[in-house]
C-alpha cells in the first residue's frame, strides 16, 4: 500500500475534468509493446493499436521512415542475391535493439515535468531469450530502462519520443527514437546504397 501511495504522489493533481495523467498513456503503449512486440516501424494491427497513443510528430516521424524504407526497397528490389535492408527491422523503436527488442514485461515509474511542459515518465523494462524453464535455471533476464516523453496534444497527453539510454539502441550515448528514425534518410528518400 505504500508503494501505492508513493507512486501517486510523485504523478501530477488533477481534477475529475482533466485529462489522465501522463504515466497512463505510457502504460497503455507499454501493455501494446509487451502483448505485440511490434519490431521496426508499426504495421498491421500493432499499428492499430499504438498510433491512437502517439503525437502527430512522432506518427509522422514513422511515417517518413517507413517511406524511406520504401524507397529503399524500389531500388534493390531486382538485387541478385538479394540485400538486406537497412533500418530497424530488427529492433523493437519502443525498447532497443537486439536482445532489448523483444520486451518480456514493462513497469511504469516516476514522471518528471519538464520545462517545456512536457514529462519524461521512466519506464524498467526486462526481456528474456528462451523459455521461462531455461530462465528459472539460468536466471538469465536482460533489464533496462527507457523514458517516454509525453506531451500534451489536442486536450490529452501521448507519447511523443522514446529516450533510449546509453547502449539502449546500439548507440554510445543516450539518443532519442526520432532523431534515429531519420538515419539514412533524406525526408522519404533513402541515403543508403
Amino acid at each position: 500500500m505504500a508503494f501505492v501511495l508513493l507512486h501517486c504522489a510523485m504523478l501530477p493533481r488533477r481534477s475529475s475534468a482533466q485529462e489522465p495523467p501522463p504515466a497512463a498513456v505510457v502504460q497503455k503503449l507499454y501493455r501494446e509493446v509487451v502483448e505485440r512486440h511490434p519490431m521496426g516501424v508499426p504495421y498491421g494491427a500493432a499499428k492499430a493499436a499504438i498510433w491512437p497513443l502517439l503525437s502527430e510528430r512522432l506518427i509522422q516521424a514513422f511515417e517518413t521512415r517507413n517511406a524511406c524504407d520504401q524507397d529503399w526497397n524500389r531500388h534493390h528490389r531486382n538485387d541478385d542475391p538479394p540485400a538486406k535492408a537497412p533500418g530497424f527491422y530488427e529492433d523493437g523503436l519502443f525498447s532497443g535493439s537486439n536482445e532489448q527488442g523483444y520486451v518480456n514485461g514493462a513497469v511504469v515509474g516516476p514522471s518528471k515535468a519538464q520545462a517545456d511542459g512536457s514529462y519524461l515518465v521512466y519506464v524498467k523494462l526486462w526481456s528474456y531469450l528462451g523459455t521461462e524453464d531455461w530462465v528459472k535455471r539460468t536466471g538469465k533476464i536482460y533489464r533496462w530502462r527507457v523514458a517516454a516523453r509525453v506531451t500534451s496534444e489536442n486536450g490529452r497527453f501521448v507519447v511523443d519520443d522514446i529516450l533510449g539510454f546509453k547502449g539502449t539502441f546500439d548507440y554510445d550515448k543516450s539518443v532519442y527514437m526520432s532523431k534515429m528514425l531519420t538515419t539514412g534518410c533524406r525526408g522519404t528518400h533513402s541515403t543508403f546504397k
